[in-house]
């Protein structure tokens, strides 16, 4: 009996391994894929009335607009949008871009969180069956102003990789370019706008490979600055060991030889969506900033997945959010962007192992924070409900002797007041709509 049994259970093994068979040259190809997104959620509302306010109570009735359009386009909404889009891809990284944090608060008091973009977006992903981690945020500025004359409200912005739960990740980092927006504002005021990156290594094919991956969100209104900081960033990531992908929101349209476009397809990547599908559509943005607008407004390309073209290969890439069944219940496009989703390949032989001794291969090295996750913040930048040091508190305190509460807490925000307007101007002028038959 016992010989019987064996010999039926060695011949039902045999018939097993015979079904299965080897690995298939297709599924040892998918060890060696990253599928990548790139998608910039949108800060939730236009700021761009704010720059041109001619006094400080326009300047406030024009921000209790943009804050109460906040509120209207509804994050938690779009974020379950979004959620559904990633859960038909399931890519390994997301970057993303205005990552808002928004908070609200009595003038003078205590400011409370009213979205957390991050935290929003995550919790949506989980109800939808994904499971992501934050692996790395810049922080690139914050602001506060009045909102009314009772309240205020605090916008700060965030770049963020997410990554797969169970993928693993190392060298975590965040960094803000050297190159940053200087604007001289009329009220003779001179302001700084930081903007930044993170990048993350991480593990493929059963982590025996790994790929650094990059996102930024590049200065949308000065192309002298935008050039800069896209130049700091290929360097940065020329310093890399390992096959490089940036993603991101880049603001530089294929046309732009000179710009971050060409610096990056001029030195070794390549741009997915052109290698999947030659140079025409993909177009990314934008949306209007109700989120309301039929037909879609996306008309031209600024998002993109860039991969070193020697070590890497796509191997498809399509856009997320751009359809019209892709919108709310309630009518709002997921972002004024489209997201992108690319997938990559290695190509057999490439070296995917960070040398010894080299600093990528060093945990201690990466720039990490208490929670394990890569962060950056701006330099000099007067915290929400913190005091304004050097000049700008002597400024602020003379306004404050002076002026009432609203205009106190208007010069004491001054520093960082520019950046909550400044990054929501809108990141192209205006171009004549094309016909659909145009396209």
């Amino acid at each position: 009996m016992t010989r019987r049994l064996t010999a039926l259970l060695a011949a039902a093994g045999l018939a097993v391994a015979a079904a299965l068979g080897p690995a298939t040259p297709a599924q040892a190809r998918d060890k060696q894929q990253l599928k990548v997104a790139t998608y910039n959620i949108y800060q939730g509302a236009d700021l761009t009335p704010l720059v041109t306010a001619p006094t400080q109570q326009e300047l406030v009735r024009r921000a209790g607009i943009a804050y109460a359009q906040v509120v209207a386009t509804d994050f938690p909404a779009r974020a379950r949008a979004i959620s559904r889009l990633l859960r038909k891809d399931r890519p390994n990284v997301v970057g993303l871009q205005e990552v808002a944090l928004w908070k609200k608060g009595p003038l003078g008091g205590q400011l409370q969180v009213t979205y957390d973009f991050l935290d929003i977006l995550l919790r949506e992903l989980r109800r939808a069956g994904l499971h992501y981690r934050a692996a790395a945020i810049d922080t690139t500025f914050s602001g506060a102003v009045p909102i009314s004359a009772t309240e205020q409200a605090s916008f700060t912005d965030r770049d963020a990789i997410l990554v797969q739960d169970g993928l693993r990740v190392t060298n975590a980092q965040s960094h803000l370019y050297t190159a940053k927006l200087v604007v001289n504002s009329p009220a003779g005021i001179t302001f700084t706008i930081p903007r930044g990156w993170s990048a993350v290594d991480v593990g493929l094919a059963y982590q025996r490979t790994r790929v650094r991956v990059a996102t930024t969100h590049l200065e949308p209104q000065a192309p002298a600055i935008r050039n800069a900081q896209g130049q700091e960033l290929y360097a940065a990531l020329a310093q890399s060991p390992l096959p490089v992908v940036a993603i991101g929101d880049f603001n530089s349209p294929p046309t732009d030889a000179t710009g971050p476009y060409g610096t990056f397809t001029n030195g070794g990547y390549a741009d997915a969506w052109q290698t999947v599908h030659g140079p025409g559509d993909g177009f990314t943005a934008t949306q209007d900033p109700d989120l309301r607008n039929l037909p879609s407004k996306l008309d031209r390309r600024i998002d993109y997945v860039f991969y070193q073209r020697t070590p890497l290969s796509a191997v498809s890439a399509h856009l997320i959010g751009n359809q019209v069944r892709d919108r709310t219940p309630n009518g709002l496009w997921p972002s004024d962007h489209a997201g992108l989703v690319a997938a990559l390949r290695l190509k057999p032989g490439v070296p995917t192992k960070v040398p010894a001794g080299h600093q990528g291969d060093d945990p201690s090295q990466s720039t990490l924070g208490d929670s394990g996750t890569g962060t950056s913040s701006p330099d000099g930048q007067s915290a929400v409900g913190q005091e304004p040091t050097g000049a700008w508190a002597g400024a602020a305190s003379e306004t404050r002797h002076s002026a009432g509460p609203i205009a106190a807490a208007l010069a004491a925000s001054a520093l960082t007041l520019s950046a909550l307007v400044l990054t929501g101007w809108r990141r192209w002028p205006a171009r004549p709509r094309r016909k659909p038959t145009d396209r």
